[in-house]
This record gives C-alpha cells, sequence and structure tokens, in this order.
C-alpha cells in the first residue's frame, strides 16, 4: 500500500478536532443532526410566517426624509403617521351613487380602526377635496391615508392586509374594482411575492443541481451524499431563522430566497472538495477510512476558512443602515455557518460509510484539459496575465454606467395589487400626483409677514422653474397658479378703485356744491335788490322833503321806519362780515386738502412702475384732474364768494349810517304837510321792497354755512380716501419693491379671509411657523431624473431664501423623491463601510489561512476585479440591452458574496500550491492548477447554477442578483482561478509566502488507525 504524500500535524488546529470527533462517533452525529432538523422543522413556525412578523422598518428612524415626515405630520397632521398609503376605487362605467356608496362604506370602516390610520382624507366629510380626489373623467376616486406603521414593518405589512380584507368585504357594483397602494403596500406585495417564489426557486436550484451532480458523478451514492448534506443544511438553517426571527431578530424579505441558493450552492461546494480530496488520497494509496480522515482535515480548513470570509463577510452587513441589508447579511452568515459546520461534521461521516462505493477518479492525464491549462498559465505568466487582465477591465468598464434604481414597483410584475393600483391612478389622475415631493420651511416666527409671504412665493416661483416640474403647490399659489390679487397689477388696480370711490363720493356731493352756489346767487339778488330799494327810498326822501309841509304826520312815521330799517341794515352788515369770515375759514382748509392731493399726484407722476402700468396711469390722470379742478376753480370761488360777503357787509354798513342821519334830519322836521302821501306811499313801497331783499339776503346767508359745512364734510371724506389710498400705495411700494418680493404683495389681514382658509390649512402649520410646498414632478421621483429633479429643489431653494426674510429658516425635503435620496445617501455609506470592513477580514483571513502577506494582496485585487467585471456584465446585459435600471442592493451584496465566495477558490488552490514547494515554480504552480481545476471548476458551476436560478424569479432585483452572482462566480471560475491568480503566483516566486522565510512542512502525525477504529468497526 501507497503512503501519503504528506500527513496532517497534530491535533492542535479546531477543525481537525471537530472531523476526528465525527468520525469517531458517526451515529451520534447522525443522530444529532437529524433530530435538529426534526424539531427546527415542526416545532417551528414556517420561515415565510416569521419572516412577514419580524421584518424591520424599511428606513431607519434617524433617516432625513422620515423625520421631515414626522415634523410635517405633527404640523398638519395627527403626528402618529408614519407611511401613507392609498385605497383607489375605479368604475370602468362611471361613478354612481352605488360607488359613493363603496366609498361611504370604505370612509366608516377605515375611520373606525383610528389606532391603525390616525390621518383620512375624504371627500365625505371634506366636501371641498371633490374636485382633488375625484378624477377629471369622473371615473375614479381615491382615498389618501396615514398609517401608524413603518414601511416594511411587520405591523404596516398587517395594515395593509386589513385594508384589502376590509376593500374585499365592502358592498360594490359589477364594474367597480378597489386596490389598496402606496409603499407600504409595494413592500408587502414584495414580500408576498418572494414568499410564493422561493420555493420555486429552490426546487429548481434542487434539480439543476442533481443534473450537474449527476455528470460529475454518475453515482446514486455519491450524488446522495451532497444532497444528505445541504438537506439537513437546508432544514436547520430554516429553523435557526425563524427562532432568530421569533426572538426578534429581523430577517429580510429576500431571506428564504436568498437562503436557498447559498446552502445548496455553498453546501454543495464543501461537499465536492472533500469527496474530490477523499478520491485524491484514494489515488495516494490510502484506506478509504483513512484517506477521509486526512481529506477531513486538509479540506476542513480550507474549508473553515472560506467560510469564514463568506461569515465574516456577511455578518459585517448587519452594520448596514438599510434594513434589507441589515437584516439579509447576518441571515447570510447564520445559513453559512450552519452548512460548514454540517459539512465539516455530517459530510466526512457520510463519506466515511459510502467508502470505496464513491469511485476513486483517476489522476489527471498528462495531456487533460486542466494540466495544459496550468502549463500555460505556469509557462506564460505575463502574457496570460495581460490577456486575463483585458478581459476583466473591459467587461468592468461597464461598471461606471451602472443606474440604480430605488423603485421597488418596478421591481416587481404588473401584476401585483400594489401595481394594479397604481396604474389604476395613473389611467385616471395626473402622473405622479400621489408621488409628490414636499419642502417644508420652519422659521423661528410666524411666516404670516408680507415680507415671508413674498419670499415664499418667490420660493415657489423658482421651484416652477426646474426642470420636469409639472405644479407646485403652495401657500402664495394653492392651485399651483400664482395668486392674482397679490401681483402688483392687482393692486394697482386696488389703488384706482378706491380713488374712483372716492371720487364718486365727492361727485355725490356735486348738488349740495350746487346749493351752494344758489345761495351765493340769491344772496347777490338780494343784495342787488336792497341797492335799488336803496336808490328808491332816496328818491322817496326826495320827494318827501318837497311834500314836508303837507304830510308831517307821515314824516313822523317815516322816521320810525326809517330807524327800523337803519337797524335791519346795521344787522344785514354784520351777517356779511360773519359770512366773508367763514369762506375764508372754508377756503384755507379746502386749500389743505388740495395741497395733499398735489402731493399724491406728484408722487404717482414720479412713480415708473404707475408709469408701466395703464390701470395706474389713468387712475393718475384722473386724479390729476380732480386736484387741477379744485386749485383752478374751486379755491379762487371760494376766495371771490369771501370777498363779495366782506364787500357786501362794508357796504350795508354805510347804507345804515346814511339812514339813520336820515331819521335824526326828519326827527328835527316837526311839522309834515299833506304833500307827502303820494311819497310817503312810494316811499312805503321801496321800503317793503328794500324789506323783500333784505329777507333774500337772510335766506341765502341762512342756507350758505350749512351748504359751506356739507362741502367741507365732502372734502374731508375725499381727502380720507385720497389718503388711504396714497398710504395703501405706499405699503404696496415699500414690500414689493425688493428683491424677493418680485412684484407680490400679500398681507396677513388678506389670509384671514375665507378664501384662503382651505390654502392655510394645507400648507401653513397653525402657528404660522412651518410652511410646506408640494412639487409634483413630470417623472418618477424614483427614476434618475426624479432624483435630479430633487436635488435641484434642495440647490434652488437654499439659494432662493438667500438674502430674503427667510434666510436662515430650517429646510427639510421628504416624500417619494426624499426616499429615494436616503436610499441613495444610506446605499453609500453603507457600501463605504461593508466594502472596508469586508476586505479587510478577508484579507485577515487569507493572512492567516497562507500565513503571508504577498500573496493576500494580489489575490484581493483580484476578486476585486472579478467583482468590478461581474457587474460591468451586469450592467450591459440588464440595463444597455434589456433596458433595465440595476436595483439598489444589487452592488452592494454582490460585492459581498463575490469577494467572500471568490477568496474560497483562492483559498484551495494556494492551499494546495503551498503544500507543494516551498518556493513556488511554473512545475508546481501547473501542478496545484491540475490538481484542483476539476474541483474548483465543478464547484464554481454548482453555485453559479444555484444563483441562476433566481433569474426565473418575477423580481426584477433577485433576478439580477442571480446574474451577478453567476457570471461573478464563472469568471471567476475561468478567468482569475484560472489564470490570473497562477500567472500571478508564478511572476512573484518565492515572495508570495513573504514574510515567512520557508513554508514549513507538515511532519507526520500519529498513526492514523487510533482515528478511525470507530468507523471501520462499524
Amino acid at each position: 500500500m501507497r503512503q501519503p504524500t504528506s500527513r496532517p500535524r497534530a491535533l492542535a488546529h479546531p477543525v481537525d478536532r471537530l472531523v476526528r470527533g465525527s468520525l469517531r462517533r458517526p451515529w451520534l452525529v447522525l443522530g444529532v443532526w437529524a433530530v435538529l432538523a426534526i424539531l427546527l422543522n415542526t416545532a417551528v413556525p414556517q420561515l415565510e410566517t416569521v419572516v412577514q412578523h419580524s421584518s424591520a422598518p424599511f428606513f431607519p428612524a434617524s433617516a432625513p426624509s422620515v423625520r421631515a415626515l414626522e415634523a410635517m405630520d405633527k404640523a398638519f397632521g395627527s403626528g402618529d403617521t408614519r407611511s401613507d398609503a392609498f385605497v383607489v376605487l375605479v368604475d370602468t362605467a362611471g361613478l354612481s351613487a352605488s360607488d359613493t356608496t363603496t366609498y361611504r362604506g370604505l370612509v366608516r370602516g377605515i375611520a373606525a380602526q383610528p389606532q391603525r390610520v390616525p390621518d383620512l382624507q375624504d371627500w365625505i366629510d371634506h366636501p371641498q377635496l371633490r374636485r382633488v380626489l375625484i378624477s377629471k373623467d369622473h371615473r375614479a376616486t381615491y382615498l389618501p391615508l396615514g398609517l401608524s406603521s413603518d414601511i416594511g414593518s411587520a405591523a404596516s405589512i398587517a395594515d395593509v392586509k386589513w385594508l384589502r380584507s376590509l376593500a374585499a368585504t365592502v358592498p360594490r357594483g359589477p364594474t367597480t374594482r378597489v386596490y389598496v397602494t402606496g409603499d407600504p403596500a409595494t413592500i408587502t406585495d414584495l414580500n408576498d411575492t418572494v414568499d410564493r417564489t422561493s420555493k420555486r426557486i429552490t426546487v429548481i436550484s434542487l434539480l439543476a443541481l442533481i443534473a450537474i451532480l449527476i455528470l460529475i458523478y454518475r453515482r446514486p451514492v455519491t450524488i446522495l451524499v451532497p444532497l444528505a448534506t445541504i438537506g439537513i443544511a437546508v432544514a436547520c438553517t430554516r429553523g435557526v431563522l425563524a427562532l432568530s426571527g421569533q426572538a426578534g431578530f429581523p430577517v429580510s424579505t429576500f431571506t428564504p430566497a436568498f437562503i436557498a441558493a447559498i446552502v445548496l450552492g455553498a453546501g454543495t461546494d464543501y461537499t465536492v472538495f472533500l469527496i474530490a480530496r477523499f478520491q485524491e488520497e484514494l489515488r495516494n494509496g490510502l484506506e478509504p477510512r483513512e484517506a477521509i480522515a486526512v481529506a477531513g482535515v486538509r479540506i476542513g480548513r480550507v474549508l473553515a476558512a472560506s467560510g469564514a470570509t463568506v461569515i465574516i463577510g456577511s455578518a459585517l452587513l448587519g452594520l448596514a443602515n438599510l434594513a434589507i441589508l441589515a437584516a439579509t447579511g447576518p441571515a447570510i452568515a447564520i445559513a453559512i455557518a450552519v452548512t460548514a459546520l454540517v459539512s465539516l461534521t455530517v459530510t466526512p461521516v457520510l463519506i466515511a460509510f459510502a467508502g470505496t462505493r464513491i469511485a476513486a477518479k483517476h489522476a489527471p492525464k498528462p495531456d487533460g484539459l486542466w494540466v495544459r491549462t496550468g502549463r500555460l498559465a505556469a509557462g506564460r505568466p505575463a502574457a496570460v496575465l495581460v490577456v486575463g487582465l483585458i478581459l476583466l477591465v473591459g467587461l468592468a468598464a461597464f461598471f461606471p454606467t451602472m443606474h440604480l434604481s430605488f423603485d421597488e414597483r418596478s421591481a416587481q410584475p404588473p401584476s401585483t395589487p400594489s401595481n394594479q393600483g397604481y396604474a389604476a391612478l395613473n389611467a385616471h389622475f395626473p402622473a405622479n400626483e400621489t408621488l409628490p415631493d414636499y419642502l417644508l420651511v420652519e422659521a423661528d416666527h410666524s411666516l404670516r409677514d408680507p415680507a415671508d409671504l413674498a419670499a415664499l412665493n418667490s420660493l415657489s416661483e423658482s421651484l416652477t422653474k426646474i426642470p420636469s416640474t409639472q405644479t407646485v403647490y403652495s401657500l402664495t399659489q394653492p392651485s399651483g397658479r400664482p395668486l392674482k390679487p397679490a401681483t402688483i397689477a392687482s393692486q394697482v388696480g386696488t389703488l384706482a378703485h378706491r380713488l374712483n370711490t372716492a371720487s364718486q363720493k365727492l361727485a355725490a356731493k356735486r348738488h349740495q356744491l350746487g346749493s351752494f352756489s344758489s345761495g351765493s346767487t340769491r344772496l347777490t339778488s338780494g343784495a342787488a335788490q336792497l341797492g335799488a330799494g336803496s336808490r328808491a327810498a332816496t328818491n322817496a326822501v326826495s320827494r318827501f322833503i318837497v311834500g314836508l309841509s303837507k304830510e308831517h304826520n307821515g314824516l313822523g312815521r317815516a322816521a320810525t321806519g326809517l330807524g327800523q330799517a337803519g337797524h335791519g341794515a346795521s344787522r344785514l352788515s354784520a351777517g356779511a362780515l360773519t359770512l366773508g369770515r367763514d369762506l375764508h375759514q372754508a377756503h384755507d382748509q379746502v386749500a389743505q386738502a388740495v395741497s395733499g392731493l398735489g402731493q399724491i399726484s406728484g408722487a404717482l407722476d414720479a412713480d415708473p412702475l404707475c408709469t408701466v402700468d395703464p390701470i395706474c396711469r389713468n387712475a393718475r390722470k384722473a386724479l390729476r384732474t380732480i386736484y387741477l379742478a379744485e386749485h383752478d376753480k374751486l379755491l379762487p370761488g371760494l376766495n371771490q364768494a369771501a370777498d363779495g360777503a366782506t364787500r357786501i357787509g362794508h357796504g350795508d354798513g354805510t347804507l345804515a349810517s346814511g339812514l339813520q342821519r336820515l331819521h335824526a334830519g326828519l326827527t328835527r322836521a316837526e311839522n309834515g304837510t299833506a304833500q307827502l302821501n303820494a311819497g310817503e306811499r312810494l316811499f312805503q313801497t321801496k321800503l317793503g321792497q328794500l324789506s323783500n331783499g333784505v329777507s333774500q339776503l337772510a335766506s341765502g346767508v341762512g342756507q350758505l354755512p350749512s351748504n359751506v359745512q356739507k362741502l367741507l364734510d365732502a372734502t374731508g371724506k375725499l381727502n380720507h380716501g385720497l389718503t388711504k389710498a396714497g398710504g395703501y400705495l405706499q405699503q404696496v411700494s415699500t414690500h414689493a419693491d425688493t428683491p424677493e418680493a418680485a412684484g407680490f404683495y400679500l398681507t396677513a389681514s388678506d389670509l384671514a379671509r375665507p378664501a384662503f382658509s382651505l390654502a392655510q390649512q394645507l400648507f401653513l402649520s397653525p402657528n404660522g411657523h412651518l410652511a410646506r410646498i408640494q412639487i409634483v414632478g413630470t417623472t418618477d421621483p424614483l427614476t434618475n431624473s426624479g432624483q435630479a429633479r430633487y436635488h435641484q429643489i434642495e440647490s434652488t431653494a437654499a439659494l432662493s431664501i438667500r438674502g430674503t426674510s427667510l434666510h436662515g429658516a430650517h429646510l427639510q425635503l421628504t416624500g417619494a423623491g426624499g426616499f429615494g435620496n436616503d436610499l441613495d445617501n444610506y446605499l453609500h455609506q453603507d457600501a463605504q463601510l461593508v466594502a472596508l470592513a469586508v476586505l479587510l477580514s478577508v484579507f485577515l483571513i487569507l493572512v492567516v489561512a497562507l500565513r503571508a502577506l504577498v500573496a493576500p494582496l494580489y489575490l484581493l485585487a483580484s476578486v476585486v476585479l472579478s467583482y468590478a467585471a461581474a457587474m460591468g456584465l451586469t450592467t450591459l446585459v440588464w440595463q444597455h440591452l434589456l433596458g433595465h435600471q440595476i436595483d439598489f442592493f444589487v452592488p452592494v451584496l454582490g460585492f459581498v458574496l463575490l469577494v467572500a465566495v471568490g477568496a474560497d477558490y483562492n483559498i484551495l488552490l494556494m492551499s494546495r500550491l503551498r503544500e507543494h514547494d516551498d518556493v513556488p515554480t511554473p512545475q508546481t504552480v501547473a501542478r496545484a492548477v491540475a490538481s484542483t481545476g476539476a474541483v474548483i471548476t465543478s464547484a464554481g458551476i454548482i453555485f453559479a447554477t444555484t444563483f441562476a436560478a433566481l433569474l426565473g424569479s418575477p423580481l426584477l432585483g433577485l433576478a439580477e442578483i442571480g446574474f451577478a452572482m453567476a457570471s461573478g462566480l464563472l469568471l471567476d471560475t475561468f478567468v482569475v482561478r484560472t489564470l490570473i491568480v497562477p500567472a500571478c503566483a508564478t511572476l512573484i516566486g518565492g515572495r508570495n509566502w513573504w514574510p515567512s522565510k520557508h513554508a514549513t512542512r507538515e511532519s507526520p502525525d500519529r498513526d492514523h488507525h487510533e482515528v478511525l477504529t470507530p468507523i471501520q468497526h462499524a
């Protein structure tokens, strides 16, 4: 019997003890694992059920979009909303009374669960929302809901299923359909789709695996060994993960599908490694029991190192912020740990029992494929290295062109209920209406100030100019368009209206000015009649003197009458003088008002804005006409009337004095004659005329003060109206003539009007400190265009408020675009953290496994390049050829798995190389490639096949990660391990193991018989 080429060293390594201990107690090992598998699959709930009840929120609570959503909900909602959903009702025949009943039933059912739905908007309790929530074609309506559960959490999944159950039980017409959609529904459908397809994927993977095993081994016993291994591993892994989920350990939606691929691939690989080394040791002349012991120890250490790379790398995903990564990574680590443990304990026992029934393959032929490949890589290392690098770098060049998708809706098939709901919304409502972005503007003071409102309007206007923006809704444009009453043109129109009102009031007083004119005329007429009477009295007096001797008694009576006339004339003079003073005072007061009109007219003449605006220009012209009329006609008229009254007073005073002197002369004539009878009668007549004139003058004078007062009142009202208009114009000018106002002016009193009540409710918090602006885009917010719009909103908002009254206000963004941005930011943070941690851990494992520093460096670089090439190929096929963006989690998860699994194959190759010689030579390199070529190739194809089964998933993300992993594993198998690594090892030579100077050959240990005795006896 031939002796083994080398023997494992003393039992110092933990893996050695584990393998040999299992071989000593084979039945105990098999019994323990069988019991565990049965218990974990009968006493533990199904993994898919646990996933739905232990799912973690899709976003961490610290996400900016989540915090902004909470702030918005506190200001405008109940304060308990954590996510938004929509119940969509569609009737292809048109909404009818029956649909209204269905809608009411939904509202009642939902409102009965306020702990689930703290915020509900409907047009039953809020009729003003009808035009928003009912489509223009009147065939669809929807209910916006605020859920108290986080997206992706177990509570969110339960809430979505409750809503769908309610929708299914509410009576509806035959043409009516009800859908529940929104982000919570999307993630719920994601879970359900994975649940439905994971078992199918597992079956496909298993069938493909069996086919490959048949091609490789062609013996039932040999095939049963890996199948038994992965069967126990799958059963135990699912049970352990279910227990972990029940204990509060978060489990990802994708966990069931990934576990199937990971366990089937890794379990089969580990078994293939053991079988291959077992067959090699058989060819070296060892007995089957001894061969499995040597193979178990040799490959056990490789498997432990290989498994450690995947376990540690996957576990480091638990550091990620995103739940889909943080929950998936540790679950994969658990799966690999369980699979590796089963492979190191159960598989050696199964191989030992099979013994020679696992046929030993023939040694590689001298001219075999892998012998020739090894000779080529070792014989022409530089050329082979260049060829390999060209291939990988060429594929990796497509990697930077990768566009990530954060839209889990497009990653699902159109048939999911949530996607059907979105399709119904898009068919009857403007695109993306239910996927807006929200900009929150928070200040430390009320935003109802005109300057803040103008700044908000300027901000809203700036946002409308961003590309792919459809509509912007805000406090200053609640309908999506600027408020017309707040524009400068409207403000000037308001000014014109107020000026016209003042003009109309003045026109209403014109009849009173006419009365004043009539009174003045009558005063003038009375004065004229007084003069005529006086002249007649003079003639009568002359005749009276001639007939003095005839009418002595008549003269006595005339003297008495003249005395009374003189007294009346004195009173007339005093009244006229008083009238003159009052008219002068009226003139002075009106002059002040006219002066104020002149100042307003001059200010409007100097205002360029009023010159441009035709309405303001016409109002200015009318105001100028009023001013000239009062200045050129009213004031001179008042002044003339005052002078006339004064002259009348002075003239009547002279008349009174003459009459008094006449009375004194007549008194001295004590004798009269009868000849004065005719003169007496004539005198009496003239005196009667004089009395009538005096009465008319008194009447005119009596009316004049009243009319003058009315004139003053009218002028005062005109002055007040013009002053008010001027003040308003000055206020508009002060607030509107600023860069941030941009021709916009709105006051807090305007907001208090009923027309603004709904706008304030939707866009301004009750305390006025927080305003929100809703931006609806023309493209999906989770696409590249939508994300570009989101970043432009962010930068435009910050720039727009700079230098305004809102400078220093706190800006927050949320909505669909905010969630996508958070995903992008967290993904980059997670990628950097995980990549650094994985590279460091894998490097350390390689250092420990190979006891060197140089070889681990280029091995790590090779798997990273292989990963980049796999991502480039995935981008080329799925994005450039098939037209799909790459799901956001594919690059990070692919990096962890490809780097870790790729390191596995390198560890196996380099460990075999180190076994052959201290210093790698072309001969030893070629021998290592030849001896490991078949097994590594088989393992790579098997692992790639299990991931390729994910291509049958209806979820785009799973299909893409399956393609990326399969292509990466094949590239690593056929390019990296076959060409690049052997070429590098040959070129570097003895420096591969630096700083170790010599590779320590493993010395023989004590006889194997004592280790194998239990199995031999079995």
